[in-house]
């Protein structure tokens, strides 16, 4: 018994010498790395809090510009947008470029097609926001541009799983109306008015969109207004054919006899 107390004794000692052997050579290194690590997480943490400030100024910096163009002072709302474009956060740049591309649509619409077209085109931009801008610019050309101009900014925004189909679609509705296309505009706007999961907004637009298709054009599966009727004649002409003929030399009905005087 008191061989196994010795042998567990000097088995002990032996892992303390390579724990002391470990600490000598590795501890400094240790020591280092959890520091590190400390500094680190507490960098990132204090990192983390300086972005959502400097996100929180952003936004009040965005609304601001927005309050001064609603109250008419678009300059000096354009001023502020054009800041956060060079020194935004997050999305704010890409949110302030929207904006600015509005203010550019209504002074003159080419130069504001350009500038949705060219946030579209920014792989930097968040992906929601790109198409965003695809599909305004879209509805921008409905009005001044061609059916193939918007076709080609909002045709791949009409697939279904794609979260702005529904305003696509319309855009693509009302231009190729707009183009005399009656057919893709009904096709269109037929579908949006059927698809129960069409915003309720662009469904009455739609609804004003097929009837007044329909008041212009007719119905899609309605016989043509304009057919020439039948001629009376031919269906007199029917009529006797299926009628069973008559003749026409019959002999006249016997006379009755003279009845004797009573």
């Amino acid at each position: 018994m008191s061989n196994d107390i010795f042998i567990r004794e000097v088995n002990e000692e032996l892992r303390q010498e390579r724990a002391r052997a470990l600490w000598l050579r590795y501890g400094t290194m240790a020591i280092v790395a959890a520091v590190v690590i400390v500094l680190g997480v507490g960098g990132y943490v204090l990192w983390q809090r300086h972005l959502r400030g400097v996100e929180a100024a952003d936004g009040d910096k965005l609304l601001s510009a927005t309050t001064l163009i609603e109250d008419g002072k678009t300059q000096e709302g354009r001023t502020i947008l054009e800041g956060l474009t060079q020194t935004g956060v997050a999305t704010y740049p890409a949110l302030a470029r929207l904006r600015l591309a509005e203010l550019d649509l209504a002074d003159d619409p080419a130069k504001g097609v350009a500038a949705f077209d060219a946030i579209a085109g920014d792989a930097s931009v968040p992906q929601d926001l790109r198409d965003m801008a695809a599909l305004r610019a879209a509805y921008a050309l409905v009005d001044h541009g061609s059916l193939a101009d918007v076709r080609q900014r909002a045709e791949r925004l009409t697939t279904d799983g794609e979260p702005l189909r529904y305003g696509a679609r319309e855009a693509i509705g009302l231009a190729a109306w707009k183009a005399g296309d009656v057919d893709t505009a009904r096709s269109f706007f037929t579908e949006l008015q059927e698809d129960f999961g069409t915003p309720a907004g662009i469904k009455r637009r739609a609804g004003l969109m097929v009837e007044l298709i329909e008041a212009e054009h007719g119905a899609k599966d309605a016989p043509a207004a304009n057919a020439p009727a039948k001629p009376v004649a031919d269906d007199a002409e029917a009529s006797e054919a299926q009628s069973p003929p008559q003749p026409s030399d019959a002999p006249p009905a016997a006379a009755k006899p003279n009845q004797p005087p009573a």
